[in-house]
């Protein structure tokens, strides 16, 4: 244990690390300060030190003093009667908190050389720290790349999910809409049996003018026109029963690539699909513009939307109401505004509407999941939704799908939705 360095002859003084209290000093280091020892006992290092030297000390050397680990070499500047001057510094940890701070004058070339000894440590040590912290982010984006894939499966499922969902509860009108064709064609075939059988006797026994007599009994002129109106009718719901397979069959395949589609191919297909769940709630108004507009979305996905929404329409209203549709061009973009003239939303309701899982539906009616699945489609495909209700007065939602044709250069376009 050193007693007491006041008679080194080297510059040097012993410090308390808790507050940097000078406890003891050489007469050497006094003198160069144009002090004596004990006006520089119990004062403040920094009281000596230059501003920049006082955090260099802070930040370098403190620390590893602290941790008892030798501190060779470091440039301090002190206030000395003859100005701010360099010293090499070397510092030594003691016992009890203390360490033994030792000064040498530097000239400007030693202090240049530390300087750029430190600098380059400093360097180093950043780029240590940069490459840490580079290997961090790279791996922080593999991660999130794999949260991301994650995600995008999940959202098919949840699209698949409420797909489902919604085919459920189509499948009893469904099955209504194609059992009423099958019945006047299975009611048709039985009368065409009926009258085949008759005018086949007739045509196998009857002989010579005996046809001409048979034929008038069994009121042939009836029976060839109602063999027309029977194949006429049985054509007719054949033809009805194939474009809602066809529809179904769009309908359900499997979300895919982005495409260029007609939108209104596409609103009629999801018509067909959910008649029977529209044609006791609402009348149908359809105002398309003229021109058939071409945008580029997975038609699949697109057939979601429009099934979604025009359920949604439906279901707010209480009795029977009105729907309509209306598309039209508007800029870069293909607009389809949806408005219904059922009981609307409050404020609340309103800024929750497309929030996964929020629905106003009793428990076990809504998944919460429609209008949710119905933006992030959207947002996907580069188009944007605003929603405008008020309790009492309906609700609005207005779609805006790209045009194909301006689509190609669109992947940095804005995307969003409105609620108001």
């Amino acid at each position: 244990m050193i007693k007491s360095i006041r008679d080194w002859p080297i510059r040097t003084l012993k410090l308390e690390l808790d507050g940097r209290t000078i406890k003891d000093v050489s007469r050497a280091f006094a003198a160069h300060m144009g002090q004596t020892p004990e006006q520089l006992i119990d004062t403040s290092l920094d009281s000596i030190l230059t501003a920049a030297s006082r955090l260099y000390f802070l930040s370098a050397l403190d620390p590893k003093l602290r941790q008892n680990l030798d501190c060779e070499q470091h440039t301090l500047y002190l206030k000395t009667p003859l100005g701010s001057l360099p010293f090499l510094t070397s510092a030594h940890p003691q016992h009890a908190n203390q360490a033994l701070l030792v000064f040498m004058p530097a000239d400007q070339h030693l202090v240049l050389q530390q300087q750029l000894i430190q600098e380059r440590d400093y360097t180093e040590s950043l780029n240590r720290d940069l490459s840490r912290q580079q290997h961090q982010l790279i791996d922080q984006r593999n991660r999130q790349k794999e949260l991301l894939e994650k995600l995008e499966n999940t959202n098919h499922e949840l699209l698949q999910t409420e797909k489902l969902a919604a085919l459920g509860q189509l499948a009893a009108g469904i099955a209504h809409e194609i059992n009423n064709p099958v019945g006047y064609i299975q009611s048709n075939l039985n009368s065409l049996d009926h009258y085949l059988t008759t005018l086949l006797a007739i045509l196998t026994d009857a002989k010579g003018d005996d046809i001409k007599q048979r034929l008038a009994a069994e009121n042939f002129d009836f029976i060839k026109d109602d063999l027309v109106d029977l194949l006429n009718e049985s054509q007719q719901g054949v033809q009805h029963i194939t474009s809602i397979t066809q529809a179904l069959t769009q309908f359900t395949r499997a979300p895919g690539k982005e495409q260029t589609c007609e939108l209104h191919d596409q609103i009629n297909t999801t018509l067909r699909v959910i008649h029977n769940e529209l044609k006791n709630k609402a009348h149908i108004q359809r105002q398309f513009s003229q021109s058939p507009l071409r945008v580029r979305f997975d038609p699949a996905q697109l057939n979601q939307v429009m099934m979604n929404l025009l359920i949604n329409a439906a279901q707010a209203i209480e009795r029977f109401g009105e729907i309509n549709i209306v598309s039209e061009i508007d800029g870069n973009y293909a607009k389809v505004t949806i408005t219904d003239s059922g009981a609307g939303m409050d404020e609340h309701t309103l800024n929750h509407a497309i929030e996964p899982f929020f629905t106003t539906k009793p428990e076990g009616e809504g998944t919460g999941l429609g209008l949710s699945l119905v933006y992030n489609m959207i947002r996907r495909h580069f188009g944007k939704l605003q929603i405008d209700s008020d309790v009492g007065q309906g609700t609005t939602v207005t779609l805006w799908l790209p045009l194909a044709q301006e689509c190609d250069n669109d992947s940095d376009s804005e995307s969003g939705t409105t609620a108001r």
